[in-house]
């Protein structure tokens, strides 16, 4: 689905389906570098069994016009201006790794639209080392491959995984490659300056859920444990296999936890 929103172009996947009178809308919003493509094991899967689905691509990512937004403030108030024009004046949020951060801060700046919210593969607080913030400055295509070499379980390097035929490394490069020169610096940095993580996940209200991986190097699991105990109302859930592409590397399993802890 594309329209116009703000002067630029938006693209949001519906997994397929035109959106549908009554039906709960499913907000997922990717991480750093990524795109709507991320969730495509989920979004297909939700639209045809009675979700509104709205996978974003975030400006300047992938096929939304703009340029990045710099920060999380920013990229949480751009989500909460999609889900206007969208007509949902609810929705499940779900995000992964940066928009795991966007989910706290949308919870904290429109709790009266935030049913649940799902955090994958993320933490209250993402600093990003100094060698990456550099590279995805002046070498950015090292930085990609850093990124996907480390977002990826042991599973995910070989042909071998949960989606036959598929290789996860040559999808991640090219999904990144999708998106315009400098967009893996900004979420980057947008990650590594957003500080108020923690105090946001402290005071959600509403349902939430963490899906971790056991083998995520990108986020280690020490950090979203962190994440797991300040939220009031939380279920946890570590895939001790999987690393930090979660959507991708385990579908069959997030989509399960996710389906029921929607209808819980």
């Amino acid at each position: 689905m594309k329209f116009e929103l703000n002067g630029h172009e938006v693209y949001v996947s519906t997994g397929g389906r035109d959106h549908q009178q009554g039906q709960p809308f499913l907000v997922l919003i990717h991480g750093a570098g990524a795109s709507h493509l991320l969730w495509s094991q989920q979004s297909r899967s939700f639209a045809y069994t009675g979700y509104n689905v709205v996978a974003v691509d975030l400006p300047g990512h992938n096929l939304s016009g703009g340029e990045p937004l710099t920060s999380v403030e920013e990229q949480a108030a751009w989500v909460l201006s999609v889900m206007d024009h969208l007509g949902a004046s609810k929705a499940t949020i779900v995000g992964h790794s940066l928009g795991g951060l966007i989910c706290l801060q949308m919870a904290h700046q429109a709790p009266d639209r935030i049913e649940k919210a799902v955090f994958v593969a993320t933490a209250a607080r993402v600093p990003v080392g100094d060698p990456l913030l550099s590279n995805a400055s002046d070498q950015e295509q090292l930085a990609k491959d850093m990124m996907t070499s480390w977002g990826l379980g042991p599973d995910a390097h070989h042909f071998d995984n949960t989606v036959p035929g598929f290789s996860h490394v040559g999808v991640g490069l090219r999904t990144m490659d999708r998106n315009p020169e400098g967009a893996v610096a900004a979420d980057l940095n947008a990650c590594n300056n957003f500080t108020s993580g923690p105090e946001n996940a402290a005071n959600i209200t509403c349902p939430t859920m963490c899906v971790f991986g056991g083998k995520d190097k990108m986020t280690p699991l020490k950090f979203g444990l962190k994440l797991a105990e300040l939220l009031p109302n939380n279920t946890l859930y570590v895939l001790p296999d999987s690393g930090h592409t979660i959507p991708g590397e385990r579908p069959h399993e997030l989509n399960a936890l996710l389906r029921e802890f929607l209808k819980a």
